[in-house]
């Protein structure tokens, strides 16, 4: 089980790596020990046809559920122009959460 602590220090630790959705959400999952499919919020805005937000980096969203230390995250990334030798496609620039 982690504590906050724990949980803070690792998503802390995903800022300025470099991801792609599916390299992101199995370290997530592992990390966690649930399956984790983080949630393009931004682009989701997008092709719902909404107004964009006000952010200025992507915002990929994921809820842990269940846990002692339940949290809304948030993973702000900026897109790469192309994949990196790694397959990487996003560069993480911020994180964000909220216990409750």
């Amino acid at each position: 089980m982690k504590t906050r602590q724990e949980i803070i220090n690792f998503l802390e630790g995903l800022v300025s790596q470099r991801f792609n959705t599916e390299t992101l959400n199995e370290i997530l999952s592992t990390f966690f020990g649930t399956k984790i499919e983080v949630y393009n919020a931004s682009q989701g805005r997008i092709d719902n046809g909404e107004d964009d937000d006000e952010l200025s980096d992507w915002n990929l969203m994921f809820n842990l559920d269940g846990f002692p230390n339940a949290c809304y995250c948030d993973i702000y990334m900026l897109p790469m122009r192309r994949a990196g030798f790694d397959d990487a496609t996003m560069y993480i620039t911020e994180v964000g959460y909220e216990f409750i």
